[in-house]
């Protein structure tokens, strides 16, 4: 190991969040929607829930609102999974096994008409998976992280811990998220669009460690939900403290 993650992000379950600001802004452009990766490390606790049998409306992890792409947690045709998926016209979806209780790394690359998901470094599997489509009624998507909540009973918010989260408008090889699978950035690595160290340890502002000051927000219900009190919680990170438990 060499970096310690210092903190990470646990968020409850219920309400609470980050919220980024509007995708085509972290990513200069559109071009994510054929182009874009990510990576971060996850500690899911319990079992997640979906309102319906599909990816996208499963608790979110990460991705954005309105639910076109993303990492997702809990049961879709039986199987109880971290959910990579992308919606093109069809929600294309990729299951990655986990067990509760323990940090899992997760990468994410959509390059070249496929989407592709890694475990630990190692490829879980690929699909066939276009253009990310764009809401038709006009919302402008943004990226949130540990939940989207569209409505009282849309909530779709995650219980666990998030840490080292980086977003690129490239497509990631394996040999490079398997190399950075337990160090930090430097921040200007090349198409890094944001990353969180979630370096802060206090306070209700999530730095953006990269070059670009993409700086989220922590909230608790955001107006759309009754706050509980609770914002995502600071704690010491331990996602780097053993190594991969393989697949």
């Amino acid at each position: 190991v060499s970096a310690e993650p210092g903190y990470s992000l646990l968020f409850d379950g219920n309400n609470d969040y980050v919220l980024i600001t509007e995708t085509n802004t972290v990513m200069g452009g559109t071009s994510w929607k054929d182009t874009m990766s990510f990576s971060l490390w996850v500690k899911p606790i319990g079992t997640g829930f979906c309102t319906f049998n599909d990816a996208a409306q499963c608790d979110s992890i990460f991705g954005d609102r309105p639910r076109w792409w993303g990492l997702s947690h809990g049961t879709v045709g039986g199987l109880d999974r971290l959910w990579v998926w992308n919606y093109d016209g069809n929600y294309d979806k990729i299951g990655i096994p986990y067990t509760a209780g323990e940090w899992v790394h997760v990468a994410w690359v959509h390059s070249g008409g496929m989407l592709s998901a890694y475990k630990n470094g190692q490829l879980v599997g690929s699909v066939a998976s276009g253009t990310t489509q764009s809401p038709n009624t006009g919302a402008i998507p943004k990226i949130q992280i540990g939940a989207v909540i569209t409505q009282p009973d849309r909530n779709w918010s995650f219980h666990g811990e998030i840490d080292e989260l980086r977003i690129y408008s490239t497509a990631l090889s394996q040999s490079s998220i398997q190399s950075t699978l337990f160090t930090e950035l430097n921040g200007s690595e090349t198409g890094l669009r944001a990353y969180y160290k979630m370096s802060n340890g206090s306070g209700t502002i999530l730095t953006d460690d990269s070059v670009n000051s993409f700086n989220g927000t922590l909230l608790d219900g955001a107006g759309i939900v009754p706050p509980d009190g609770n914002y995502p919680l600071w704690v010491s990170s331990t996602a780097f403290d053993k190594p991969m438990a393989g697949d």
